[in-house]
């Protein structure tokens, strides 16, 4: 099991991505994870990034962008807006194939489901989803892109999405039987999903895990993507569990300056010190 972080832009306030991403190689971290939006940072800055991790030996993955937040690109619309969302995806996925031509290691990119507004709308969620999976998959081997896609496992909000359960998830993996997408186990949203009680260890479930994502959560506060050692939640057993059956992928510490405010550095190193030490 290797250990990556979340490469949060707005920290660049603070610290040249050199002098991170050197702070982070010290610490033994594998790879990082990119969400590279040209209304973020120019495209290029992501390029150099990515040169850097190069050098260090470090690998390169991949989240959706903040594009996929803006409601004319949400997976929820691909049906209605399919030609636009297409058009968005094309852009991004050369983007990753150029940052790869960089890197040259075969990049993981975490994606969501679609949202759906009460359950009278999921079988609509479920439709769009399957259908953009189907075209991105196809997509990926028409154009012989080297990448995988990991549906991510979200928590459960009023405004619910495709993916906020296990069912859901394997589901979709049954559905396609693709070597090329697997799950994108986030560990802090499927424990919240099932606190107070015990997250269970299905293997049906743990079998098509590519990559997991882990973070802190204030369950009082409603907050997330915070120190995993202020956590409400204890998340020792999941990653004793992806220990002891081998897991050989990335465990990628999901941090954000958003909720970690001004100690988003200290708890950031803090924890990435706390899991290698565990892992």
């Amino acid at each position: 099991m290797k250990l990556g972080f979340t490469f949060d832009e707005k920290i660049l306030d603070k610290i040249k991505f050199q002098d991170l991403i050197f702070k982070a190689k010290k610490t033994n971290i594998s790879s990082i994870e990119l969400s590279p939006d040209k209304n973020v940072l120019p495209i290029d800055t992501y390029v150099e990034i990515s040169s850097y991790c190069k050098k260090l030996n470090i690998d390169v993955n991949f989240h959706i962008p903040y594009f996929a937040h803006d409601y004319l690109y949400e997976i929820m619309n691909f049906k209605e807006y399919k030609k636009d969302l297409i058009k968005k995806y094309e852009e991004f996925l050369y983007i990753v194939e150029k940052i790869q031509n960089k890197t040259c290691n075969i990049p993981i990119i975490v994606i969501h489901g679609a949202k759906y507004i009460n359950p009278e709308k999921f079988n609509e969620g479920m439709y769009n989803t399957l259908i953009f999976l189907d075209w991105i998959l196809n997509f990926i081997e028409k154009k012989n892109i080297s990448i995988k896609l990991a549906l991510e496992t979200l928590s459960k909000n009023t405004e619910r999405t495709i993916g906020d359960t296990r069912k859901e998830v394997i589901e979709i993996m049954k559905k396609f039987k693709s070597n090329l997408l697997g799950i994108c186990w986030d560990i802090s949203h499927d424990s919240t999903n099932y606190y107070p009680g015990k997250v269970p260890f299905d293997d049906e479930f743990y079998k098509h895990i590519f990559y997991c994502h882990i973070h802190g959560v204030n369950i009082a506060k409603s907050i997330s993507h915070i120190s995993i050692q202020k956590s409400t939640i204890d998340f020792s057993k999941s990653i004793n569990h992806l220990k002891q059956n081998k897991f050989e992928g990335i465990i990628n510490l999901e941090l954000l300056t958003k909720f970690c405010g001004k100690s988003y550095l200290d708890d950031l190193f803090n924890d990435i010190n706390y899991l290698q030490n565990i892992l």
